[in-house]
């Protein structure tokens, strides 16, 4: 028993001797007290402060301990009648101290105890525990309280601060149990037998008891193959000193399955430093890992694809649709904003833009294409996303960076939102210009064949050829040359897009000149360094930049050349010279029975 209990309990059997011997009053009751000088010093020094209480309104006070001076109230505040005991009661708790009172004087109760606050002389609020004794007349009526009351605020502060910690705990263990992760407390041994583990490691397939019981380790449940890992990685956290360790590592369900976890340990440590536990807390992670795999997976396939089309001659992109477009599309500025583009495949560098150009918005996707065919491609695009098409497949021209156009092949995606709302095109485009070129080079010589076979008169079959010829774009300038076999030269019997002095100057050569010797090897020439030197001059103030000198031969003769050239591009590209090559074919059996004629003539 603390000495506190043994103050209460002294002075509450001298107290109530005092009090109650043959029912004296008050003033009695101080009386002997005065007399008592020692019983005085006793209560004055004690934790406990006496009153002496009528039982009438208020309870004014006839007796208080000179200790009341621990609530800050004089022995006089009191007995002057100023205060009364009820005044000090705090006003939440005097109902409740009121109906106790009432209750056991009504039950004839002789003694009782009750915890209620009062309200210090500073108006501080103290808990206390008043143990009342009820003085009655010879009637049976109680007349006054004794009451012996302790200071037990710190007691009652101890047990609310018990209270919310019990009830934080509480809270804090249905968190733990009802989240995924698993709290263990383990000893520093091998395989880390557990003192401690949370409910919910039932999560895993085990029970508490498993690992309190020390049935299952810990570290035996660690996948084989990161079980020395993880020792090596603790140990090295333990020996740097640091206060936690984390990890990432497989363990078995106790049904036998794998999970991935992520454990976060704090190391705990004595006075002298030397670890004692670990405090860890062990997070299922399996699906995190399964999808940073799949990502893995996925980003790989990505690189993969994007490497693909980086290889390839299709373009990728995303543009974002544009709501309303201006009405004509032809007259408007090149650098109107529209079809602002979200992606775009690296290989757009073959139209001699970069990726950046794209995302950075300095160029829309819009501002690529054709004036002549924007108004076209958007009509079209319009009409597929009205009437309700998933997909959208044109062919358009496009201009580089460089001026330059190609012709290009768009097949796209229309991407909807949950609305039907059409927010994105994703597409490929592919440069089809080759393509284009090859079927317009078919077209060209298929009307150039109806054209011939119908025609007896050769100045407007050369004509004809050579107007055929230069419908190409990079051939700008051509020529035909017939072979006249009494004057043992070749002349120049038609052109077109050529000055006439360079015409002039190159209108006959002789059958032994280098020019002539060229044509006579039978084989295409398309450099510029096969002419003398006279020639040469003759070519570069003309500014031609490219030629084409294809022999045109019959029955094993050669009767003469078709010669092409170009003012703007620097070499004649390998699909115009198979059409050269095969329109020099075809002419030939026309132009070779019209020349004999004209000889004879």
């Amino acid at each position: 028993m603390d000495k506190d209990s043994e103050d209460y309990g002294a002075l509450n059997a001298n107290f109530h001797i005092a009090g109650s011997k043959n029912n004296v009053r008050g003033e009695a009751l101080h009386a002997a007290l005065e007399k008592e000088e020692t019983l005085r010093m006793m209560i004055n020094n004690s934790h406990v402060v006496l009153f002496l209480l009528k039982n009438e309104d208020k309870w004014p006070v006839e007796f208080v301990s000179e200790n009341v001076a621990k609530f800050g109230y004089s022995v006089e505040d009191f007995t002057s009648g100023r205060m009364r005991y009820k005044d000090i009661i705090y006003f939440d708790d005097l109902k409740e101290v009121e109906e106790v009172f009432e209750k056991k004087v009504k039950s004839k109760a002789s003694a009782f105890s009750l915890e209620y606050r009062i309200v210090t002389k500073t108006g501080d609020i103290r808990w206390i525990n008043e143990r009342t004794f009820i003085q009655r007349d010879t009637g049976g009526e109680a007349t006054h309280f004794q009451g012996v009351v302790l200071d037990i605020t710190r007691r009652k502060e101890s047990e609310e601060e018990l209270k919310k910690t019990l009830k934080m705990q509480k809270v804090l263990t249905i968190a733990v149990n009802n989240s995924p992760a698993v709290v263990f407390l383990w000893k520093n041994e091998k395989y880390w037998p557990a003192i401690f583990v949370s409910d919910n490691v039932v999560q895993f397939g085990y029970t508490v008891d498993d690992f309190l019981s020390q049935k299952i380790q810990y570290g035996k449940i660690i996948h084989p193959d990161d079980l020395k890992r993880v020792e090596e990685e603790l140990e090295r956290s333990i020996q740097k000193g640091e206060v936690s360790f984390n990890s990432e590592y497989r363990i078995f369900t106790k049904a036998g399955d794998m999970l991935w976890v992520n454990e976060r340990t704090f190391i705990q440590r004595d006075i002298e430093g030397k670890v004692a536990c670990f405090q860890g807390i062990v997070l299922d992670i399996t699906h995190r890992k399964k999808t940073e795999k799949a990502l893995r997976k996925s980003l790989k396939t990505q690189e993969m694809l994007k490497s693909i089309i980086n290889k390839s001659p299709a373009v990728a992109f995303l543009r974002k649709n544009i709501e309303k477009l201006p009405v004509n599309l032809e007259k408007l500025p090149a650098n109107l904003e529209y079809w602002p583009v979200d992606y775009i495949s690296e290989n757009v560098t073959q139209f001699g833009y970069s990726v950046e150009d794209f995302l950075s918005g300095k160029v829309h996707y819009g501002n690529i294409i054709h004036r002549e065919d924007i108004q076209a491609v958007v009509e079209s695009l319009e009409r597929s996303v009205r009437e309700g098409y998933d997909s959208f497949e044109m062919e358009y021209r496009i201009i580089t960076r460089g001026g330059s156009i190609r012709w290009v092949e768009d097949r796209t995606l229309i991407q909807r939102d949950s609305e039907g709302k059409v927010t994105h095109f994703q597409g490929i485009v592919v440069d089809v210009t080759e393509r284009k070129e090859a079927e317009k080079m078919l077209e060209i010589q298929r009307e150039l064949g109806v054209s011939l076979s119908t025609t007896w008169n050769l100045q407007t079959m050369l004509n004809q050829i050579l107007d055929a010829c230069l419908k190409i774009e990079e051939i700008d300038a051509a020529g035909i040359y017939l072979k006249d076999e009494l004057l043992d030269q070749i002349n120049l019997v038609a052109h077109r897009g050529l000055s006439p002095e360079f015409g002039k100057s190159i209108s006959i050569y002789r059958a032994d000149s280098p020019e002539a010797r060229q044509i006579w090897t039978e084989k295409p020439v398309y450099r510029m360094d096969f002419f003398a030197d006279r020639m040469a001059d003759l070519i570069r103030k003309e500014k031609l930049t490219a030629i084409a000198v294809i022999p045109m031969k019959h029955r094993g003769e050669i009767i003469g050349s078709l010669n092409f050239a170009s003012h703007t591009t620097d070499r004649i590209p390998q699909n115009i010279r198979n059409f050269l090559e095969s329109v020099a074919l075809q002419v030939v059996n026309y132009i070779a029975p019209l020349r004999i004629v004209a000889d004879l003539g």
